[in-house]
């Protein structure tokens, strides 16, 4: 399952696919995810949730239904990621999440790291954001996108001593990023060039505003 990615639908108000299609993609919808995959044009292996924010599907030959309690301890996305996970997926994407109440954009960011965590790669975007985590003392390529607007560098677990940022427009070098001081905040790509960011002895958190 290394090469392949499990993409879990979440909810979201966008329009954009926030992942290109790939053969051999598996698709969970977590509760309301349902609404934005139809808006793409996704299908679904699974949907799954307690149904609140959106009506449980018929029965269908299609995919596999798994209601979920109301009262639980997993949000629906970490559930959907621990089937991910059980099923041996080393990529595992989430599609919005993103937007909306702000606790259930933090709750999709303590996803992420719930994945990363278990040793698994993950992304979060809605086609207008997108997130990743650099685990401490680890290096991470990104390759010029022109799609992209502005890129941040957040301390994910509040602090990262010896942060380096090379080839964007803003540099770092050896600093310690904190999360009192957000200088890390709307950096942007140098047009056909590179860039490169080594994280410190703490997670850091990548934020990419796409145009």
């Amino acid at each position: 399952m290394s090469n392949k990615r499990a993409i879990i639908y979440c909810w979201s108000e966008s329009d954009r696919l926030p992942f290109e299609p790939a053969e051999g993609d598996f698709i969970i919808c977590a509760d309301s995810g349902i609404d934005y995959a139809n808006r793409v044009g996704v299908r679904p292996d699974i949907v799954l949730g307690d149904f609140d924010s959106a009506e449980r599907p018929d029965d269908s030959s299609l995919f596999d239904i798994i209601s979920l309690p109301t009262e639980k301890d997993d949000t629906d996305a970490l559930f959907a990621a621990r089937t991910a996970l059980k099923k041996g997926y080393k990529k595992i994407y989430l599609a919005g999440g993103l937007g909306g109440r702000l606790d259930h954009t933090l709750g999709a960011i303590s996803v992420l790291r719930f994945i990363e965590k278990e040793g698994a790669e993950c992304i979060i975007s809605d086609g207008l954001t997108r997130l990743c985590l650099i685990r401490a003392n680890t290096e991470k390529a990104f390759p010029f996108d022109e799609k992209v607007k502005y890129i941040s560098v957040f301390p994910s677990q509040g602090r990262s001593c010896g942060v380096y940022i090379e080839g964007l427009k803003y540099t770092l070098d050896n600093f310690d990023l904190t999360s009192e001081f957000p200088i890390g905040v709307s950096n942007e790509y140098v047009p056909g060039k590179d860039g490169l960011i080594r994280s410190g002895d703490g997670d850091l958190l990548i934020v990419e505003i796409m145009r």
